[in-house]
């Protein structure tokens, strides 16, 4: 079962210095849960977004919205890391066992957020003038038995023993720079709609800033690590997947997550406080 979040902080948005605190921290409990203990019967439990009526229709756009945006932004990550684990010049140990936990991670999250598409499709019901829509499902890691891989840590080495860390593995690094750094802005505007009232894509979004802020962090020291000129290391357009997704519906990357040949570090700057802080939103019921 996830932690229980208290009513103030669902109500009104995850505190900045405890999310700081949660980003920082490894490893982490999922806020949206874990599920791999045998012999555990799935609960699947409903979220519901309850807002007047009149506000329905623009809340329902911006949860449809994310979803289709950071599904395919999902999608593009798995194959980014299919692509470099199947290259034989791909020899980084660490970033080898981070491509593992990202298909494995990422394939779950893209599982809940179609779950959200299901619960969305099911309609509202109208109550006094005020919308009560589902808007996901909770327990689905229990059900799929899920368990969040960790990100490589330190005994983890670079590179092969006798090696070093490649070209392959440096265009890798920084591609998946670029392309979680557009998940990063994806979560911030979404944090940051006034329209945006699902908390349940609230959590999610907590679990995705901590783990891909942990991973950036993570290939800026497999890059540094490498004996070459890093910066003289391109990385082409056609590395980066899915980031076409995110001009969907207002939530697109800025123009710093672009890769471009001038600028082969586009992508490795801090994010921004809205999407390192993503807040629970107000007007958010959870029933079993």
């Amino acid at each position: 079962m996830p932690p229980m979040i208290p009513n103030g902080i669902r109500r009104h948005g995850l505190c900045l210095t405890a999310l700081a605190f949660i980003a920082a921290a490894t490893p982490v409990r999922a806020m949206v849960g874990e599920g791999a203990d045998e012999g555990v019967q799935p609960v699947i439990s409903t979220f519901y977004t309850v807002v007047p009526a009149s506000a329905l229709a623009a809340a329902l756009k911006a949860d449809r919205d994310y979803v289709k945006g950071m599904r395919a932004h999902h999608a593009g990550a798995l194959t980014m890391s299919e692509e470099y684990l199947a290259d034989p010049r791909a020899e980084s140990p660490a970033l080898r066992a981070l491509a593992v936990a990202i298909i494995h991670n990422q394939r779950f999250e893209i599982a809940l957020l179609d779950g959200v598409t299901r619960n969305l499709d099911q309609g509202s019901r109208m109550v006094g003038g005020i919308a009560v829509q589902p808007s996901a499902s909770e327990g689905l890691a229990v059900e799929y038995r899920f368990a969040r891989y960790p990100i490589p840590g330190v005994l983890v080495p670079f590179a092969r023993p006798g090696g070093t860390v490649t070209e392959r593995d440096v265009q890798f690094a920084k591609a998946m720079t670029i392309h979680h750094q557009g998940a990063l802005d994806m979560a911030g505007a979404y944090q940051a709609d006034p329209n945006a009232r699902n908390t349940f894509l609230g959590l999610l979004n907590v679990d995705i800033v901590t783990d891909q802020t942990q991973e950036i962090a993570l290939m800026r020291r497999v890059v540094a690590a490498f004996p070459g000129n890093a910066e003289a290391v391109a990385v082409p357009a056609s590395m980066i997947h899915g980031m076409e997704g995110m001009a969907h519906g207002g939530h697109g990357a800025p123009a710093s997550a672009q890769p471009t040949t001038a600028d082969p570090h586009a992508g490795h700057r801090t994010p921004p406080a809205a999407a390192r802080a993503p807040r629970g939103r107000a007007g958010q019921a959870h029933h079993h």
